[in-house]
């Protein structure tokens, strides 16, 4: 169903305004955000209005009347870095140019780049992320299809009895069926 572009308007608002993790207020569908990750939070909550087939996500970055120089920025998105109990320490290096974060480094599983992504993502100053993080090519667990399968019938979200997980060399496969 179409549905008019002002009432596509109106719901994105809306669901921005109900999101928790994002402060919406300098948001009109078009604004700024004070941080990267709220920036990339909005687009996501875009997404899950209903009839909404496309988001170009150009949403201003930076606080309010404040200028980080890129030093600083890269300064605490290392800091940040090490805070994170999710990113190997020494893993992941930070470069920052014109408020531009690039993460350059190898982890061992998808898990641990996106905590580096969302760790340096909520650094004040960090407008845009460039992700060079590399996984490691070391073999999976023989056991890792039974983790999967058993993870995702731990899920209450997830019916596992359409879900068939399989994997070939480093690649996991989810085959089957969800409701969403």
């Amino acid at each position: 169903m179409h549905r008019p572009n002002d009432l596509l308007e109106a719901d994105v608002r809306d669901q921005l305004a109900a999101d928790t993790l994002l402060d919406s207020t300098r948001v009109m569908v078009s604004g700024s955000v004070p941080t990267y990750e709220e920036s990339v939070q909005a687009g996501e909550d875009a997404w899950r209005v209903s009839g909404v087939s496309a988001v170009d996500n150009e949403l201003l970055v930076g606080a309010v009347g404040e200028a980080l120089d890129d030093l600083e920025i890269a300064t605490q998105a290392a800091a940040a870095l090490d805070d994170s109990h999710m990113v190997p320490p020494g893993a992941v290096e930070v470069s920052v140019i014109e408020g531009h974060a690039t993460l350059v480094g190898t982890v061992r599983r998808h898990s641990q780049r996106r905590a580096a992504e969302r760790a340096v993502g909520r650094v004040p100053g960090v407008r845009g992320i460039t992700d060079k993080i590399e996984l490691t090519a070391e073999p999976i667990p023989s056991d890792v299809v039974d983790r999967v399968a058993a993870a995702l019938r731990r899920n209450a979200v997830v019916d596992d009895t359409t879900i068939e997980v399989s994997n070939v060399g480093q690649t996991i496969y989810l085959d089957g069926v969800t409701t969403s």
